[in-house]
């Protein structure tokens, strides 16, 4: 007899996958990676449901950031689900996605029970006029750690909604510097308290900006599931 257990991870590399997987090297576990329109499954089977079990477990905290057991759903089948079920209205603040999370959104039907609307602060008077203090942007960066969570902030604020994510970075392809390369985005979430985290995404302009999105999207997710991480930095994967 044989047990087996599937995995869903989003944005991740299929070739970061493959290679967690043959480091870890574990006597009687096969695995094999599948790709669809939603990411990868990570198929697991062994003859011992334990040996499975203590793989996953193994696996790094910051790599199961982006898993999910609901394998047959998208990112915005998930965080619909959330917000519906937690009641929650949400509101987007996007600078380096130009609107493409509240399209994410939006292209759900009924999405107008959940979702607020969002502000697309694309340059800084943009953010400015959201009220996004003129000497944050100036002394820390429209891509920084600072200005996303004023950006998440004055979102709640200003729509009343109750939970709230900001996205800024550099999609590309110009604009990178040594301490900021490109890919670099910064994202918050604002509910009771904010919570910020950095990625550097690989790939063209468009993969960084539909990565973003995507990574958006899960961690409201996570945020309304109470599976979320706190603050922390993405240096890898992705």
């Amino acid at each position: 007899m044989f047990f087996s257990k599937k995995i869903r991870f989003f944005i991740i590399a299929q070739g970061f996958l493959k290679t967690i997987c043959e480091q870890k090297k574990v006597i009687g576990l096969d695995y094999k990676i599948i790709t669809d329109e939603f990411g990868l499954i990570l198929e697991l089977c062994s003859e011992k449901e334990e040996i499975i079990k203590e793989f996953i477990f193994s696996l790094p905290e910051d790599l199961m950031f982006f898993h999910s057991f609901s394998i047959d759903l998208s990112i915005s089948d998930m965080v619909s689900e959330a917000l519906k079920k937690n009641r929650t209205k949400l509101v987007v603040v996007e600078s380096c996605t130009g609107g493409l999370i509240s399209k994410i959104i939006t292209d759900k039907p009924g999405s107008s029970v959940y979702f607020w609307g969002g502000f697309t602060t694309y340059n800084n008077k943009a953010k400015e006029c959201l009220g996004v203090p003129a000497s944050v942007i100036k002394k820390y960066g429209a891509v920084s750690k600072e200005t996303v969570i004023n950006m998440a902030e004055k979102g709640l604020e200003k729509s009343g909604a109750d939970i709230s994510v900001s996205v800024s970075g550099i999609a590309g392809p110009g604009g990178g510097s040594g301490n900021k390369p490109l890919g670099s985005v910064w994202i918050a979430v604002k509910k009771d308290i904010a919570k910020t985290f950095l990625f550097l995404f690989s790939g063209s302009r468009i993969e960084v900006r539909e990565k973003a999105a995507q990574t958006a999207l899960l961690i409201i997710c996570k945020e309304l599931n109470k599976q979320g991480l706190d603050s922390t930095i993405f240096e890898h994967y992705i």
